[in-house]
């Protein structure tokens, strides 16, 4: 049994993939007022729970 020799077939030059950061970027002021947004609601919401 012969194994398939792999020099022989020809295999697509592919240029390696560009180096992007994944996801979204959000500036540091952007965090800090989404931050305050969400302990805002939260405080809020506890301040003004029904025992």
């Amino acid at each position: 049994m012969e194994t398939p020799d792999t020099e022989d077939t020809p295999r697509p030059k592919m240029p390696p993939a560009p180096k992007t950061e994944s996801g979204y970027y959000i500036s540091l002021t952007r965090k800090i007022l989404i931050g305050i947004f969400i302990f805002g609601f939260w405080v809020f919401f506890y301040w003004f729970q029904e025992y």
